[in-house]
């Protein structure tokens, strides 16, 4: 966490040249010129402190080089890279900070700028009239800022003094001044005294600073990858998305009016509310419109994460009611051992609830909610980041019915309760919760294969697409349910709408191609297929699909190269085993097959379909014990299952084992009175043991529940006995006509 960042003290110094006029008065020309002299600066940046009781910070150093990177643009001025010293971390030491500015005074010249940089903490012994406050360098102590390791801001005011009037340069100081609690002044609100001095105005400079006096300011990954908000926003408007009136340049006015908007809005319900002192009219920089073109919106992509990780310890001196002060680093300790909401006694959420309208707490329960919020929603977005990356473990997760999804929704539900109606994630969350329920849904519909729960699931998916409208993870869930619902036709569409949005994530590609290989359009299927391909030849579905499109059509060779390179990538995708083995099979190749067809039977040992396979591999490789093992695995596995059944019997018939494809016959009728085709085969197994009478009765029921393959008959050796006889002439005319 950080406390009155980001100060700017620009002495008669910008980045070009303005004129103002006011309604009602003369026209006001600006005394301040064009800088024509060289840019020098001083940048140190300090997040790793040497002393450990030294909080540490996260983004501080990062801040630091992002100004250095800037000042050496086009925007930035354009400084030569041997005119900028920059310290971070433990080369950010006092003697190396201190050395660094005597550098500035003594190679300053009239007419030259100068600019002194400083992100780390910053704090005072005691709240004197003399003592305005140390600059913590890197090798400061925990207490004694005199001793040394420290840098005091009246000294920091001498070289400003110096260089703006004895120099009569141009002079740009920002102090990155960041709050921690184990510091010497904390309980007298030292970081708080340090920025209501640095705040001070001493001549005509302009200030901006992160947030007020009283204020703590924040930092995290939600910015840039990591970064102090503040900063995050003041480079972005300093760059030229704070330009309102698109003039090229950017005004004091302009960006404290970015600052505001974007700053509050970030950090809610924290509260961080820039500062800026000096003449709104001062331009603060000026910008290239070509390079703004080619930079990313600085709002795209931000969601809501923990901040302010590092560099925020409660010290012990601001609470002094003991119990309070338990609570709330328990209330810490649930945050960073994953105890948010259940069980719910002692998890964060209780624990928040009894200790966030403490006025002790004051300053800190906008954050406290904040990250409990963060922290309640991050794992489902991580989960969601990883699905749009299609990210292996994130699919198999959901492949296998993770149960760790069924936590997100109520998890969501309380962040977005948390972070209130008003907030700019609010509907981001809402969306989420309805998702993950959907997801949940989902997932069990399929694992039940229920179309009633498939179909719930799509009714809550789009409940998350009247909160957050183009979001693709919900539109490709609800085209995947369709594809589960065998509505290929209704996917589809929800396919390609996910692509329009999202045109580079590989996983509706390959929804795409699947569903049209469902329908058989093999030309769709390969070229979606292949676009998958080319945006990730290293996901084993995309590799899948393919090798589907060339089994069906009719390239084997091809599909067994294909269904390999998807084992090479994914030695546990079970489905490539199983197409591997049935196309040896097909082939001839039969000990190959076999090999494939255990492995996977050793994956999936209750698989009925693989179970089939396998017999029918043993009786091509005239191993009838093993066949029947398996034939009568896969019936007793799944007896209503038709292809196990026709197994079985085929394999008693093959074998001639025909009183007991009598008896499981009997048996299977006696469930299914009205199957002809069953009639048929007891018919069959009369006629082959010389039982007429028994044939003709079974032939009538298979005749009478439908069956009407009379070819079959008259073309099968076994019926040719009683093909001239009366009764079966009689037979057929009487069904047959």
């Amino acid at each position: 966490m950080r406390q009155n960042i980001l100060i700017f003290i620009l002495c008669n110094w910008i980045l070009g040249s303005v004129s103002a006029q006011q309604k009602g008065t003369n026209p006001v020309q600006s005394t301040t010129v064009s800088p024509t002299g060289i840019t020098r600066a001083v940048i140190a940046g300090i997040s790793d402190y040497q002393n450990p009781n030294i909080t540490d910070l996260q983004f501080a150093d990062a801040d630091a080089k992002e100004f250095a990177k800037y000042l050496k643009s086009n925007s930035g001025g354009n400084v030569d890279s041997t005119n900028i010293i920059l310290l971070t971390n433990e080369k950010a030491t006092a003697g190396q900070f201190v050395s660094a500015l005597y550098w500035l005074l003594e190679e300053t010249k009239q007419g030259d700028q100068a600019i002194i940089y400083f992100s780390g903490h910053g704090d005072v012994e005691n709240t004197t009239m003399n003592q305005p406050g140390f600059l913590l360098c890197w090798d400061s102590p925990s207490k004694v800022y005199m001793g040394g390791g420290t840098f005091g801001l009246s000294y920091l005011q001498e070289i400003i003094s110096t260089l703006s009037i004895t120099k009569q340069a141009k002079v740009m100081v920002v102090t990155d001044a960041c709050r921690a609690g184990k510091l010497a002044g904390s309980g007298v609100n030292g970081a708080q005294a340090t920025a209501a001095n640095l705040a001070k105005q001493y001549a005509g400079e302009v200030k901006i600073m992160s947030c007020q006096p009283d204020e703590l300011a924040l930092e995290g990954k939600s910015w840039g990858n990591g970064r102090g908000v503040f900063s995050y926003y003041f480079m972005a408007g300093i760059q030229g998305f704070a330009d309102r009136n698109n003039d090229g340049l950017i005004s004091l006015q302009e960006i404290e009016r970015y600052l505001d908007d974007k700053v509050p809005a970030a950090v809610a319900p924290h509260s961080q509310i820039p500062l800026t002192v000096g003449s709104k009219s001062t331009i603060v920089a000026k910008y290239d419109i070509n390079v703004l073109k080619t930079l990313k919106d600085p709002d795209l992509g931000i969601q809501i994460s923990v901040t302010g990780g590092k560099g925020v310890d409660l010290s012990i001196s601001e609470i002094k009611d003991s119990a309070i002060l338990k609570k709330y680093f328990s209330f810490q300790q649930a945050l960073q051992t994953g105890h948010f909401l259940y069980p719910e006694l002692g998890s964060a959420y209780q624990l928040f609830q009894e200790i966030k309208d403490y006025p002790e707490l004051a300053n800190y329960a906008g954050l406290m909610r904040r990250n409990l919020a963060a922290s309640l929603q991050d794992e489902a977005q991580q989960a969601i980041n990883d699905y749009l990356k299609a990210d292996p473990t994130e699919m198999k997760r959901r492949w296998n019915f993770d149960s760790r999804f069924k936590k997100f929704p109520d998890y969501l539900e309380k962040a977005a309760e948390l972070m209130g109606e008003k907030h700019f994630y609010y509907k981001a969350l809402l969306a989420r919760f309805h998702y993950f329920k959907g997801l949940n849904i989902r997932l069990e519909g399929e694992r039940l294969k229920s179309d009633s729960l498939l179909r719930m699931a799509v009714t809550e998916q789009e409940y998350c697409l009247k909160h957050e409208e183009k979001a693709s993870f919900a539109l490709n869930e609800i085209g995947f349910c369709y594809f589960l619902l065998n509505n290929f036709d209704a996917a589809i569409p929800y396919f390609n709408q996910t692509i329009a949005y999202n045109p580079n994530w590989v996983l509706p590609w390959v929804n795409l191609s699947a569903s049209y290989l469902k329908k058989k359009m093999l030309g769709d299927a390969l070229r979606c297929g292949n676009i998958a391909y080319q945006i990730d030849s290293t996901y084993p579905n995309c590799v899948y699909n393919l090798a589907i499109c060339f089994e069906e059509s009719g390239d084997n060779e091809k599909a067994i190269d294909w269904y390999k390179k998807v084992l090479l990538l994914d030695p546990d995708f079970n489905l490539s085993y199983y197409k591997l083995g049935r196309l040896y099979l097909k082939e001839g190749h039969l000990e190959e097959s076999e090999k494939m067809m255990l492995e996977f039977l050793r994956r999936n040992p209750e698989d009925v379909d693989g179970l089939i396979n396998a017999g029918h591999l043993y009786l091509k490789m005239n191993k009838p014990s093993e066949a029947e093992k398996y034939f009568v695995q896969a019936y007793h596995q799944s007896p209503e299952n038709e292809l196990a059944f026709q197994g079985i019997i085929e394999y008693y018939f093959i074998t001639n084992k025909l009183s007991k494809a009598n008896e499981l016959l009997m048996e299977y009728i006696s469930k299914n009175p009205t199957d002809s085709y069953a009639y048929y085969l007891i018919a069959s197994i009369a006629i082959q043991s010389k039982d007429k009478s028994k044939c003709f009765q079974n032939l009538e029921l298979a005749f009478k529940n439908g069956f009407k393959d009379l070819e079959l008959i008259e073309t099968d050796k076994s019926f040719k006995p009683i093909l001239k006889k009366a009764a079966f002439k009689n037979l057929k005319k009487k069904y047959f006509n």
